[in-house]
């Protein structure tokens, strides 16, 4: 049996009994359900020049880390068709009686999606790159004082090395505001305030002093692309935005 207690969920098992001593594994509820292998790679945004300069060792690797070589992750985005919640625990995922992985299982209630993690996926490979393309002195002028706009443009390319088609999903933050996104991918301005500390305070945030004035004329934006990439073929996603300082 099974209810909704308030926010909980409760399953009832009845008429179990053991022994002193003795141990039991009891199938609580088994589901059958619908899944997609989906890609996703999510790329942060890097710090300034302002923060590596003044960091010691540990804090450099921690930033190696974070900044390093980025990839995939092949996720399995699960459709709960099921008449009870999905509860956040780890899950251990099979093929047969092959193990291919463990991740762990977020709260997912009738009707809803959500993405457990399998592995990297080392057969899409990523290479990003940004560029400078421009300077314009005293492009902004607030409260008397000016600010340099710095235009950039970046350039994200996948390249799918497995012998069947991927669909993938793709999120660039950046900071400063976002200008144009290619190949069909969206933008916006997040408030990174109210977002999530994993937009708005990477775990370097707090090394910098950050002036007053870069919130007042800077903010986080944020790219995404959707879409498949065929096996053997190399896709570009491109876009550009600007900051401002002083």
């Amino acid at each position: 049996g099974s209810e909704k207690d308030e926010d909980l969920f409760v399953f009832t098992v009845k008429r179990v009994t053991l022994k002193k001593g003795e141990r039991m594994v009891l199938p609580v509820a088994e589901y059958e359900l619908g899944y997609r292998d989906v890609y996703v790679l999510d790329l942060p945004f890097a710090p300034p020049m302002e923060v590596r300069a003044n960091v010691n060792d540990a804090q450099q690797r921690e930033l190696a880390r974070l900044l390093g070589a980025p990839h995939f992750m092949h996720v399995l985005r699960l459709a709960n068709s099921s008449r009870e919640p999905l509860t956040t625990a780890p899950a251990l995922i099979a093929s047969g009686d092959r193990v291919l992985g463990q991740g762990m299982m977020s709260y997912t209630a009738p009707g809803a999606e959500c993405d457990l993690a399998l592995t990297t996926a080392v057969d899409i490979k990523v290479e990003k790159s940004d560029k400078e393309t421009g300077r314009v002195p005293a492009a902004l002028t607030v409260d008397g004082s000016t600010y340099l706009r710095v235009d950039l443009q970046g350039n994200i390319a996948i390249t799918n090395r497995r012998g069947d088609p991927v669909d993938i999903e793709v999120k660039r933050s950046i900071l400063g505001h976002a200008d144009a996104a290619g190949q069909l991918g969206k933008l916006a301005m997040v408030n990174a305030y109210e977002e999530g500390s994993a937009v708005s305070q990477p775990p370097w945030w707090g090394w910098y002093g950050w002036p007053g004035w870069w919130g007042a004329v800077n903010g986080v934006g944020q790219f995404t692309w959707k879409t498949r990439v065929e096996p053997g073929k190399r896709l570009a996603l491109t876009y550009k935005w600007h900051y401002f300082w002083r």
